[in-house]
């Protein structure tokens, strides 16, 4: 099977995740941030009681609160500032899903479901760039810092 094929028949599960960082509406924006430092990860999952995503709190709205209000961290709640646009799928979906998501709404972070709706995992871009490469490496080829044209072959492991 070809890559085309591949992003249809197989699920959304077959991609590399990372664990979500689950937090609950109620965390002060202090306490995302250094959480997000911790575990060197832009996106955090917002989750209500039953472990189910109410939205992403990103390092992308951190910037625009410290643009807006950078001495008032400690009060600001993660649930009054979540990502307008964010995006979750089934473990069982296919991949190109989360290839559509990226192409066409421009999602960086999506958040992987279980049957149940709890989140499981993160992925996105990386993920899918991780699955590419990873499957059909063939089809990656290498692209010269400096503007210089792509290589014939793929070059390294």
């Amino acid at each position: 099977m070809g890559l085309k094929e591949n992003l249809h028949s197989e699920c959304v599960s077959k991609l590399p995740m990372r664990e979500a960082i689950l937090i609950q509406p109620g965390t002060t924006v202090r306490q995302a941030v250094e959480i997000l430092q911790a575990r060197q990860l832009g996106c955090a999952v917002v989750v209500d009681a039953d472990g189910r995503p109410i939205g992403f709190f990103t390092e992308r709205t951190l910037i625009e609160l410290l643009l807006q209000q950078p001495e008032s961290l400690d009060q600001i709640l993660v649930q009054e500032h979540l990502e307008k646009d964010w995006h979750c799928v089934r473990s069982s979906e296919p991949i190109a899903t989360v290839l559509d998501l990226i192409q066409k709404q421009g999602a960086r972070f999506v958040c992987e479901l279980d049957e149940q709706g709890k989140a499981v995992g993160l992925t996105g871009q990386k993920g899918l760039s991780e699955y590419i490469a990873d499957h059909f490496p063939a089809e990656v080829m290498v692209q010269r810092i400096g503007g210089q044209p792509g290589m014939e072959t793929r070059e390294g492991a």
